[in-house]
């Protein structure tokens, strides 16, 4: 007899349940967050046990990785997805458990990627770069504002980032003044330096790879950008096209249309907000080349300059992907921003 089994994992405990073909629940009881509990719980069926579904959430590596190593096969519910398949009026930790199962039994389960535990931790390393970069861009800013609206300094962020302190005194007399500022620019410098660290650690750690080969030659993407995407990628073949990469990546609008109306919104939470991150900063960086620049710009004048660097990222993911599908493609910026 073939059994199921699914963990409804929260932050502190999990709900684990087993239950056969028939939807009859064999077992049930609610966990600690430990994996040899975990496994104690499952253990008595393990050569019985199809598969171990795991709810997709934040604090699950530790679980899928700790199972698979016990010799279990799990499968990732992505939480997302299975929206649309809840018709339950009310629901809890063992209902979750049961419908994990149920919908795992027929074939239904909508399943999350499984990252390679080996590349994790870069992953996770290059995310953490991308949340230093946004606080410094924050910090940047703020301190240009200063400079403006005290001084009515024009200051391009480059040179905001390396003010030193003599710098910062000859211009701000005013002691609370010159107390934020100093505090921004150390900050600031701080920053740059970690940034830095992190991109020499990945530069050592990984080696040549064919798609980020492919990813450089769009403008605006450089190596650690490149690298990004690459690793948040994973396996390219998990996308069947470009319309799906596009989707994950948040860069297509995500609205249901009946009649001229709208009538809903996909589901936003389904996309990978890192990706979204790293095009946004190429389509920025790509703006140095005069051809996108002018593209860049006609879409200013229409559309604004939100929608207009959407757009240019949204083109450069499109390319990206079709690069990386396709090793004799040749690139050609003459065709693709006219």
């Amino acid at each position: 007899m073939e059994l199921y089994g699914a963990i409804d994992l929260h932050s502190n405990n999990n709900f684990s349940m087993i239950s056969d073909g028939e939807d009859r629940v064999i077992r049930k009881k609610k966990l600690t967050n430990d994996l040899g509990e975990v496994d104690l719980f499952f253990r008595d069926y393990k050569t019985q046990m199809r598969t171990i579904v795991v709810e997709s959430t934040y604090n699950g590596y530790w679980l899928v990785d700790g199972l698979q190593e016990l010799g279990y096969e799990v499968k990732l519910a992505n939480p997302a997805a299975m929206q649309q398949y809840r018709g339950l009026k009310y629901s809890d930790d063992e209902t979750d458990a049961q419908w994990l199962n149920r919908i795992n039994r027929l074939g239904v389960l909508p399943e999350g990627y499984i990252y390679p535990k080996e590349l994790r931790g870069l992953r996770d390393l290059l995310r953490k770069r991308m949340l230093l970069v946004q606080t410094r861009t924050g910090l940047s800013n703020s301190l240009k504002h200063q400079y403006q609206s005290w001084r009515g300094i024009d200051m391009s962020r480059l040179k905001i980032q390396k003010l030193e302190v003599d710098d910062i005194r000859e211009v701000f007399e005013d002691p609370y003044l010159q107390q934020s500022a100093e505090v921004f620019a150390e900050s600031i410098q701080s920053l740059s330096r970690h940034v830095d660290e992190i991109e020499g650690s990945v530069f050592k750690a990984l080696k040549e790879d064919m798609l980020v080969r492919r990813l450089v030659i769009l403008p605006g993407i450089g190596k650690i950008l490149g690298w990004m995407i690459r690793l948040e990628i994973g396996e390219l073949e998990r996308f069947e096209a470009v319309e799906n990469y596009l989707s994950y990546c948040g860069l297509v609008e995500s609205k249901r249309m009946s009649n001229a109306k709208i009538k809903g919104r996909g589901n936003a939470k389904n996309r990978n907000k890192y990706l979204r991150w790293a095009y946004a900063e190429a389509a920025i960086a790509a703006l140095r080349n005069v051809r996108i620049k002018k593209y860049h710009d006609r879409l200013l004048k229409k559309k604004g300059p939100v929608k207009a660097k959407a757009i240019v990222a949204s083109k450069l993911a499109r390319v990206s992907f079709m690069l990386m599908k396709d090793p004799a493609l040749i690139y050609d910026e003459n065709r693709l921003f006219v």
